[in-house]
C-alpha cells in the first residue's frame, strides 16, 4: 500500500535550476553571432568610405535637381548635341579629386530613349569620373 500512495502523488512541475542555467548559456552563446550578423546586415556590407561616396553623389544630384528646370533643359541645347559634356557647368571642376560628373539628356518617354526633339523631359546622371557612368545615380525630371 505504501507503493500505491507514492505513485499517486503529483510530480513536481516547472524547470529545475540546471535546465534554466543550460538554456541561458545556450541563448548567450547563440545570440552573440546572431547580433553580429544583424549588425552587418543593417550596415548593408558597405564600408564607411563607400557609404560616404554614395552620400556625396546624392548630394550632387540634389544640388542639380534644386536648379530651375529651364536651366537644366537649356544645358541640353549646348553645341555638340543632345548632352552636356562631362565638363558641363554642373560638374565638379576638372582635375578635382573624386570629380563628380553631371550629364543631362533630353529624353523621350514614349520610346524610352534619348531624343533630339523637344520632349520636356531631362534625364540627369551623376557619377564619379574615375568609375564611369555605370556606377552613378540617375533620375528623370519633367517640365511642370
Amino acid at each position: 500500500m505504501a507503493n500505491r500512495s507514492l505513485s499517486n502523488r503529483p510530480r513536481p512541475r516547472g524547470f529545475s535550476y540546471a535546465e534554466i542555467l543550460l538554456s541561458v548559456v545556450l541563448l548567450t552563446a547563440l545570440l552573440v553571432p546572431a547580433l553580429q550578423a544583424l549588425q552587418t546586415g543593417v550596415a548593408g556590407g558597405q564600408t564607411p568610405t563607400l557609404a560616404a561616396r554614395q552620400l556625396t553623389l546624392r548630394d550632387k544630384m540634389e544640388q542639380v535637381l534644386a536648379k530651375p528646370f529651364a536651366d537644366l533643359y537649356a544645358q541640353t541645347y549646348l553645341p555638340g548635341g543632345n548632352t552636356t559634356s562631362a565638363n558641363g557647368s554642373f560638374s565638379d571642376p576638372a582635375g578635382a579629386p573624386d570629380r563628380r560628373n553631371v550629364v543631362l539628356y533630353r529624353y523621350d518617354a514614349s520610346t524610352r530613349a534619348l531624343s533630339w526633339n523637344d520632349t520636356g523631359l531631362v534625364f540627369v546622371s551623376v557619377y564619379y569620373e574615375a568609375e564611369g557612368s555605370a556606377n552613378g545615380l540617375n533620375t528623370l525630371v519633367g517640365r511642370w
